[in-house]
């Protein structure tokens, strides 16, 4: 767990450099053409794994002490599967390209730059199930080596040739380089393995198991992306790139606060032996949700204009502002959703999992048509809000059994006090002043007002002052007892 944390944490602070780089050495045109690249491969790349990630490092793990060379024909015919996915998809993708151009660009002029992502694409997958198979063997200095690395290699690349030639093809050779290091990686180690394993694995096996977590992973897809879709096709490449930019900045919540909960969440629900154990684990991560999530994502809504400069080179990305604020604002609902899906895969409810995505497809799709082309990038904002607010209410609702031991109604109400209190301060402060400079002294006054904040409420109790010293270095354990 130490080297997968560090690993999640190097990974994000490299990805957050690739996107600063791309924002400033390429131009918001060039940028935009790119983020409806990202998009088109996102949705294709998760029709193509078909959720076989997963089922790799199921099979790997299941399979390894019991007959190792049955594990390694699951391996060899689930690659078998996924190369035939993905030539298929790939195809179809290289054939949409003039008219995924025309769609995103409104002309054909950036065909050629969809056709060379069509290589991204054909590794994607099979990098994914890679990872999946050192997973499943259990290797987590690898995983974190082999997601480490790679990255490392693509940023650096990527980051010296933009300055160079300041050309979004270069984004997408980044990207061809990161998946291909990790399919050769992994195809040295394991290949030999693959090849001479000898035995009977049925595919009708390896389907039945897949099928519902490819849907899932599709629905999944479709709920995040709908919006920026609406938008490349109601607005323009420009517009897409500047409220893609907004979703990149929001994108650190996510990396640096759900993350790493959902990371020890699942583990510890799967293996809690009673329905109270599970509804107790469920109000610490509320918990967490309210003393961690909600002020820092109210600090983000604060401070949206100067993340946006920090992250972009300013100018037109500044448009995208009040739509990272809106998001920020309502980013609680995300991250509370995330948690009820978290519990529904632990204790095995995934058809409700399912509901709820297909609950926010609808919300994304139905809300994105509806205000996109009057609101523009505040409705897609808007839309994108309503599919967290949603797949949180329908969450909540099939997670009811487990819901009946949370804190009191004082300690959320006194959390979003503790919240709102600074971020009322701070973002009339920005109103003042929203030069980059602000960004520190503003993040240092919001934290000190919410820590008194805080201590004033008696918001914290024993077990938080517990978590807190764990996580705080030796030096500093001793100020949980003073907040």
């Amino acid at each position: 767990m130490g080297s997968l944390t560090a690993q999640n944490l190097g990974t994000s602070i490299l990805g957050f450099v690739f996107q600063i780089a791309l924002l400033h050495l390429v131009p918001l045109t060039q940028y935009g053409v790119y983020s409806a690249v990202s998009v088109a491969l996102g949705i294709a790349g998760t029709c193509a794994t078909f959720g076989l990630n997963q089922s790799v490092a199921r099979y790997v793990a299941m399979l390894q002490q019991q007959d190792e060379q049955k594990s390694w024909v699951a391996v060899r015919k689930i690659l078998y599967l996924a190369l035939g996915s993905t030539i298929v998809i790939t195809a179809v993708y290289l054939a949409l390209a003039p008219y995924l151009s025309l769609y995103f660009t409104k002309g054909t002029t950036w065909t050629n730059l969809f056709l060379l992502s069509g290589v991204w694409l054909f590794l994607t997958p099979l990098s994914s199930i890679c990872l999946g198979i050192i997973q499943g063997l259990r290797k987590y200095t690898l995983l974190a080596k082999m997601s480490f690395i790679p990255k490392l290699v693509m940023v650096v690349f990527a980051v010296a040739s933009l300055i160079l030639y300041r050309n979004v093809e270069v984004a997408i050779l980044a990207w061809v380089i990161y998946t291909g290091i990790i399919v050769a990686w992994t195809l040295t180690i394991t290949g030999r393995k693959m090849t001479r394993a000898k035995g009977e694995f049925a595919y009708s096996a390896i389907l039945k198991y897949t099928s519902p977590l490819g849907t899932a992973g599709i629905i999944t897809v479709i709920a995040s992306s709908a919006d920026l879709v609406v938008v490349g096709g109601y607005l323009n490449s420009a517009s897409l790139g500047v409220y893609n930019a907004a979703l990149v900045v929001s994108s650190i919540l996510g990396s640096l606060f759900v993350s790493p909960l959902t990371i020890a969440l699942l583990p510890e629900m799967s293996s809690s032996n009673s329905d109270a154990d599970i509804s107790n684990g469920l109000r610490l991560a509320l918990r967490f949700a309210f003393l961690l999530v909600l002020p820092a994502s109210l600090l983000l809504a604060a401070l949206s204009n100067q993340m946006i400069e920090l992250f972009s080179s300013g100018g037109a990305y500044l448009a995208g502002s009040p739509s990272l604020e809106l998001i920020a604002l309502f980013y609680l609902f995300v991250a509370v959703q995330s948690i009820l899906i978290i519990l529904f895969q632990a204790i095995g409810k995934t058809v409700y999992a399912m509901i709820v995505g297909f609950a926010t497809v609808a919300t994304d799709i139905g809300l994105s048509l509806l205000l996109v082309p009057s609101l523009g990038l505040v409705g897609a904002a808007s839309a994108k809000v309503s599919v967290g607010i949603v797949g949180a209410l329908v969450g909540y609702y099939f997670a009811r059994k487990y819901l009946q031991k949370l804190d009191k109604t004082s300690f959320y109400f006194k959390g979003l006090i503790a919240a709102m209190i600074p971020f009322a301060v701070t973002l009339g402060l920005s109103h003042y002043s929203i030069r980059l400079l602000s960004l520190v002294p503003y993040t240092i006054i919001y934290v000190l007002i919410f820590l008194t904040c805080v201590k004033f409420l008696k918001l914290l109790n024993s077990e938080d002052r517990e978590f807190i010293s764990h996580i705080l270095p030796k030096f500093m354990q001793r100020l949980a007892n003073h907040i």
